[in-house]
């Protein structure tokens, strides 16, 4: 564990501490905190003559308040891991051996991902990234539409700690106000018929000059809309509800989940651009089908797109 993430640990109660009680603390010398603090690019720690102070957005994830959260729900995990750093939440878990339902968050990635092969922008400590896998069989349903399961899920976790009108754009972004508020990637390994299947994803809570700026798009973050967010208790809700529509998915009730899908979908009705392919073209969108597919028209014909390396925007 870092100084860093040790001095950020003891900041997580709110509290103002100075530099000489955080030293002493810590067994190390007050020029080693300052330098720590330092490094905390992207961190707003409040830093005046009478110390460091931590905004709550930025403060630590509690792994087993995360734990004891899901706990509550009736949920269950095999197991939690948090890391202080790590390349991506959702290759660790592609890569780890067994068929369990583990859960796996990050402070800070270095290689995290969204779709298309675009790097995810995520402040250390400022979002929440979260990867939860599972295995699945092809009996449970399409697994096109786990992606929209997951998107129900992370909609559900968001409304449940006081974020109103959070949509869904087809296949896996979050809005708020038609700006994106979290993202979701799906990823599988294995063979026809049985699948290790991870879902990741990824929030903003509270974005810093540098990841903001590196975002191509319209975005929204937490700490605007929930002063006070607690991230610690909003990783638990994702986790808990990512559990409970797998649940409903390997069970065999995708379709009610596509109806609550629909129920949220961002862009009914309207006109969109579709980028599949080298060609865009535009669309009137439809409906998703039983698959997880947008249903579209375009020239007064019906078509079906497919998740994959593709883009859609309103016109």
């Amino acid at each position: 564990m870092s100084l860093l993430h040790q001095v950020l640990e003891v900041l997580a109660d709110g509290e103002q501490h100075s530099g000489v009680a955080l030293a002493r603390r810590l067994g190390v010398s007050r020029a080693a905190v300052s330098k720590a603090v330092g490094l905390a690019a992207d961190i707003p720690i409040a830093v005046d003559r009478r110390g460091y102070r931590l905004p709550s957005a930025f403060r630590p994830l509690d792994a087993a308040r995360i734990e004891g959260l899901v706990a509550a729900t009736g949920q269950s995990l095999d197991g939690l891991f948090i890391h202080e750093e790590i390349a991506s939440t959702n290759q660790a878990l592609l890569a780890a051996s067994g068929d369990g339902v583990y859960a796996c968050l990050a402070e800070r990635q270095t290689a995290g991902r969204g779709r298309r092969g675009r790097a995810w922008q995520a402040s250390p400590y400022g979002s929440v990234l979260v990867s939860v896998a599972w295995t699945v069989t092809e009996t449970a349903g399409p697994f096109g539409v786990v992606s929209l399961a997951a998107g129900v899920a992370v909609a559900r976790a968001l409304e449940s700690v006081g974020v109103p009108g959070a949509v869904l754009k087809w296949p896996n972004d979050v809005l708020w106000q038609a700006r994106k508020l979290a993202g979701i990637l799906i990823e599988m390994r294995g063979e026809a018929g049985a699948m290790r299947v991870v879902v990741g994803v990824g929030i903003n809570v509270a974005l810093g000059p540098a990841a903001a700026g590196a975002i191509d798009q319209g975005w929204a973050e937490l700490c605007a809309i929930v002063p006070g967010i607690d991230r610690s208790r909003l990783a638990a809700q994702v986790i808990s509800e990512l559990l409970a529509v797998m649940d409903d998915y390997r069970q065999g009730r995708a379709a009610a989940l596509l109806t609550e899908w629909r129920r949220r979908h961002a862009f009914a009705g309207m006109a969109v651009r579709i980028h599949e392919g080298r060609e865009p073209f535009a669309a009137l969108v439809v409906d998703v089908d039983e698959e997880g597919a947008l249903v579209v028209e375009v020239k007064g014909k019906r078509r079906r797109v497919q998740a994959g390396d593709v883009s859609v925007r309103p016109l």
